[in-house]
């Protein structure tokens, strides 16, 4: 009889135990199930926004400059060449520049600007390039006498003023420096200062002053 009470309480304790673990089992299950609901779930849509911005930030840094600063790494800065302009005559400068001021003409008696300067010689004398270049253009004008235009590059044109007619080099002929371009004759407009060369020097289409350029190391 003692043997049967103990068998039967060892089946309810068996049972009891299955339970209990039945239990404590859906009952972890439904913490679990619990937490995950509760964690914060990913936004797809986040995602690939930030995704996005990522890239936009990437683009940004590889196609546009970091800072303000300019790059010069690349920039070089080279001094202006300096050229010596040799002088057309021997002799020196007998009328200069005006700079754009009125002063009176002696052989017409009138007021007017002038535009070049005048070096004196004597008809025939050699009249010389101030500096290399092409023979542009050859003109007989009434009023200046034989006239010839150079350019000397670097935006730098000269002309040259009152040879004698048929005595200087064609268009398209190339100079040096102190080749001779003709020989001196007459200006009619300025036969009363005597035989001179009228010389008007042009940079980049504006006149200058030809005593800053003839016999002058010049920065172009």
């Amino acid at each position: 009889m003692k043997k049967s009470i103990n068998k039967e309480n060892f089946k309810k304790g068996l049972y009891s135990a299955a339970a209990l673990g039945l239990c404590l089992t859906a009952l972890f299950s439904f913490w679990m199930s619990n937490r995950k609901n509760n964690l914060p779930k990913e936004d797809a849509s986040s995602e690939t926004s930030t995704s996005q911005v990522q890239t936009t930030k990437e683009e940004k840094r590889v196609n546009e400059p970091v800072t303000n600063i300019k790059d010069d790494r690349y920039t070089t800065t080279e001094a202006p060449e300096s050229v010596y302009f040799a002088m057309p005559l021997e002799n020196g400068i007998s009328r200069e520049f005006s700079k754009g001021e009125l002063i009176k003409n002696a052989t017409t008696g009138d007021w007017r600007t002038h535009n070049g300067a005048d070096y004196t010689g004597v008809a025939g004398d050699p009249v010389k390039a101030i500096f290399g270049g092409t023979v542009t253009a050859v003109r007989d004008d009434p009023l200046w006498g034989t006239v010839v235009s150079i350019d000397h590059g670097n935006g730098i044109t000269a002309e040259y003023r009152g040879f004698a007619k048929d005595s200087t080099l064609q268009p398209g002929a190339t100079v040096k420096i102190n080749d001779k371009i003709g020989t001196l004759g007459e200006i009619p407009i300025e036969k009363a200062e005597g035989v001179h060369l009228h010389l008007e020097i042009y940079k980049n289409g504006v006149a200058v002053s030809p005593a800053d350029y003839t016999g002058q190391n010049v920065s172009i």
